[in-house]
């Protein structure tokens, strides 16, 4: 066989909280010492777990001594010390087995609260709890759901995300030890083992259930059940409707098990038989290499699976996502598309430029920058992995190359507005469209130019790409490629890096007062102000028509079937909202599309519909943020 060692060890002291690694562990009867040891419960003892609290996998634990202390991002840190919990123990039951649990207290309980929403208890694994494994009883065992500890095989694990369309990692599912130097489900036929001086009975496949499917870094639950509906269509029980992945274990002896330890096999049992209805042509080779034709996201949602995270500079990553089912994208470089993202039970929007190209539609980027206050995007950072998976629609906006666009581009982006101008020149360079372009970043420091080493090959690939830079808090590197300035853009830079700027198409994209002030700088060499195009998200409030203000008419909101008053000044959108009627929405402006609905009977007026395109206003669709009523009408909504 195989040399199998021990590639990790973890613990997971709240029952369905992260699991906390450890270079070595001891062995008790009932598990790894320290692991399963609480437990939270409704009031009346119920006990709660992710499956229907996703938020409690983002707890996470530290062990000093006997000492605990649980952190999470939205409360303080609480330190708990079994010494210090009075001898109260309240009823509870785990998966039909009675037991009592050691309350915490007072304060334990009020911050379990204070971060679910509702009325917990933390309950701890007293001296004077008991359990014992149903199918073992002469062998204990704490609030571990049925065994004392949980073995998998790194390369189990691997051959799972083989068919997955974006890999899941080993914490969807919260093993105590896994294994290195084994073939795919080699521990399947492993009846009795040894770790060290220790030894294990495997008496059973763990049958898995709807947890797998919850996010161990975005804490939600995945929408499409992935990595257990892929399991079950070759880990499936023929007798039984169970989906098995990795080997319930129980000590036999105590002691301390270390990483690297070697795993020597003592017994062996006959390999269970799983039905495998797995096919090849699913996996995700196979579906991008005759995935479905190219196109929008379309009036719904669609699911995108993140495929990769990669570190731009210190504070900013580009996320690629493909889309799940496969579908490939199809957009105008410089668009944009609208994330749908799940922060403490609501769903915030955001529109995020597509960083990537068209070119390539079997995935799509965006590049975040971590912002000071930022929800949105410090959420991205700190949950997304790959595996992840977010809601979002799209593409709008009409920030992007067009046909009749002039053959002398100038791009001037600042911080994280390259975006854009990084799915345009990827774009060109893809299609082999040599345009005459000076692009210019504007950054902070030198490590903070994004993409800059793939800007550089580019420009051996486009003759007519000219890049330059400037940082506003350091020198510039002298190892960078481009033209590198010290200091803030000029009426002086602009004509050492753009002599003919007035001759271009400009695009700029950065923040608002880097917009402006670029702006003006530009105009006043004498751009034309029809050569100019900015893209913006900070959007600020539409002005309301002066000719409507006192107008008012019925408006019918034919899906959900309420009729009521809707002013003249007053958008679909609010008058929606007013009236009790769900609209999904984004910029409240015009700009993104998000809220693009049908308009079924009468007109309405929208000045700044600029995420509609003509075919959208042919088909009957409008923007309910920045349409007015002109007659009494009714609308798909």
């Amino acid at each position: 066989m195989s040399k199998a060692v021990v590639s990790d060890l973890l613990i997971y002291p709240i029952k369905s909280t992260a699991g906390l690694s450890m270079q070595q562990a001891s062995i008790l009867t009932s598990g790894l010492a320290g692991d399963r040891r609480y437990l939270i419960t409704k009031p009346d003892g119920t006990f709660v777990t992710g499956r229907t609290h996703p938020k409690i996998t983002a707890i996470t634990c530290r062990y000093r001594g006997q000492l605990i202390t649980l952190s999470h991002e939205d409360v303080a840190d609480l330190t708990l010390s079994p010494s210090d919990f009075q001898d109260q123990y309240l009823d509870t039951c785990v998966w039909g087995t009675d037991m009592i649990g050691q309350e915490c207290g007072q304060i334990a309980d009020g911050w379990i609260s204070e971060l679910l929403g509702e009325p917990l208890k933390l309950l701890y694994f007293g001296d004077r709890s008991e359990r014992f494994v149903k199918q073992h009883p002469e062998n204990d065992v704490s609030f571990a759901d049925g065994f004392p500890l949980l073995l998998i095989g790194d390369s189990s694990l691997v051959e799972l995300n083989r068919r997955l369309l974006a890999p899941v990692s080993m914490a969807n599912f919260r093993p105590n030890i896994t294994i290195s130097g084994t073939y795919p489900f080699q521990e399947d036929a492993w009846s009795q083992i040894r770790i060290g001086d220790v030894k294990f009975e495997l008496p059973a496949p763990c049958a898995r259930c709807v947890f797998t499917t919850v996010d161990p870094h975005a804490h939600v639950a995945d929408k499409v059940i992935e990595p257990l509906k892929t399991l079950t269509k070759f880990r499936k029980e023929e007798d039984s409707n169970n989906v098995m992945f990795g080997e319930n274990m129980i000590p036999i002896d105590t002691g301390i098990i270390r990483v690297g330890d070697p795993v020597e096999v003592l017994k062996t049992k006959s390999k269970p038989v799983y039905i495998d209805n797995w096919q090849p042509e699913t996996g995700r080779l196979a579906k991008h290499l005759t995935p479905k034709a190219a196109g929008s996201f379309g009036d719904s949602t669609v699911l995108l699976r993140c495929v990769q995270v990669i570190d731009e500079t210190p504070d900013v990553k580009t996320f690629k996502f493909t889309a799940d089912p496969v579908q490939r994208f199809d957009y105008k470089p410089g668009q944009f598309l609208t994330l749908y993202v799940p922060i403490n039970g609501s769903i915030a929007s955001r529109c995020y430029t597509i960083s990537s190209s068209p070119s390539r539609p079997d995935t799509l980027t965006i590049t975040v920058k971590r912002v000071e206050g930022g929800t949105v995007s410090n959420w991205l950072h700190n949950h997304i992995r790959a595996g992840s998976s977010l809601e979002a629609s799209g593409p709008s906006g009409a920030f992007h190359l067009k046909e009749e666009q002039k053959s002398k581009l100038l791009f001037i982006s600042g911080g994280s507005g390259i975006t854009p101008m990084l799915s345009m020149v990827r774009f060109m360079a893809d299609v082999g469209l040599n345009r005459d372009i000076c692009f210019h970043h504007s950054a902070q420091t030198p490590s903070d130019l994004i993409a800059w080493q793939e800007l550089s090959l580019l420009a051996r690939q486009l003759p007519g790409l000219k890049l330059s830079y400037n940082t506003s808090k350091a020198s510039p590197d002298s190892d960078t490629t481009g033209q590198g300035y010290k200091g803030r853009i000029s009426p002086e830079l602009l004509d050492n890096i753009c002599p003919d700027l007035v001759e271009r198409d400009v695009f700029v994209c950065g923040p608002d007062g880097f917009m402006r002030s670029t702006q003006e700088l530009l105009l006043n060499l004498g751009l034309p102000e029809d050569s100019y195009n900015q893209e913006s998200f900070s959007i600020a409030p539409l002005p309301i028509p002066d000719d409507m203000s006192g107008a008012s008419y019925n408006i019918h909101f034919s899906k959900s079937g309420i009729s009521t008053e809707i002013r003249g000044n007053q958008t679909v959108l609010d008058a929606a909202e007013a009236a009790g009627v769900e609209v999904s929405y984004s910029c409240r402006a015009g700009l993104c599309g998000t809220c693009k609905s049908g308009i079924k009977k009468g007109d309405v007026q929208a000045p700044n519909a600029m995420g509609l395109s003509e075919g959208d206003s042919a088909e009957g669709h409008f923007l309910p943020c920045c349409s007015y009523a002109k007659s009494d009408i009714e609308v798909e909504l």
